[in-house]
């Protein structure tokens, strides 16, 4: 039964370099909040997380749950996927467009849309997005070498952990395994002339 009133849980999936962390973040109830907290210097470094779990980067099997609340540095973080509100409190948003991005925030590349204001220069507008922790729409997160590993419909990225951005579409896409040919599979075949040359040596 859901209580009148009653704030909506709000889970994030944290990832850093080497450990993906899940849980619920203390005191954060819409995406609104977690980004001011993540942006404000005056609040303490650590993200806790209630209800933990965590795991290494590439080892979904190996998740554990903690019997204890989490402390994360926040600047560890490369990104985290958000599940909750965007807001709670009544805000007036400004008007944005969606300006697709590449991220290389290793060992990621992240693909998306930023928002950004109407008619500016997308590069220096996303030089200045890239200064704090921002959120990133529509995103498709890669590995270094192209081949994906998850989508989030709104993440949150750390731009003190993008190395490269650029304001396009494309990624560095994963290259297929290259098949072997006849030729490299098969010994070639002599010629009638080296046939007769190695005759000549033989004799």
């Amino acid at each position: 039964m859901k209580l009148e009133g009653r704030l909506p849980e709000v889970r994030i999936e944290i990832v850093t370099t080497t450990f993906v962390a899940s849980g619920q973040p203390e005191g954060i109830h819409d995406l609104g909040r977690f980004l001011e907290n993540l942006n404000n210097a005056a609040i303490s470094r650590q993200i806790e997380l209630k209800a933990p779990a965590i795991r290494p980067l590439y080892r979904a099997q190996a998740h554990i749950e903690l019997d204890a609340p989490l402390l994360i540095r926040r600047e560890e973080i490369v990104f985290a996927n958000f599940d909750g509100p965007y807001f709670t409190r009544g805000t007036v948003q400004p008007t944005r467009v969606d300006v697709p991005v590449l991220l290389m925030s290793p060992p990621f590349q992240i693909q998306g849309m930023v928002a950004l204001a109407p008619g500016v220069e997308a590069t220096q507008a996303l030089r200045n997005a890239i200064a704090s922790f921002f959120v990133v729409r529509n995103a498709l997160v890669f590995d270094a070498e192209g081949n994906q590993l998850g989508e989030g419909e709104q993440i949150i990225v750390n731009g003190g952990a993008v190395q490269m951005s650029c304001a396009t579409r494309r990624h560095i896409e994963a290259v297929a395994p290259v098949a072997h040919t006849q030729s490299q599979t098969i010994a070639r075949q002599p010629d009638a002339q080296e046939v007769e040359e190695r005759a000549r040596r033989a004799a």
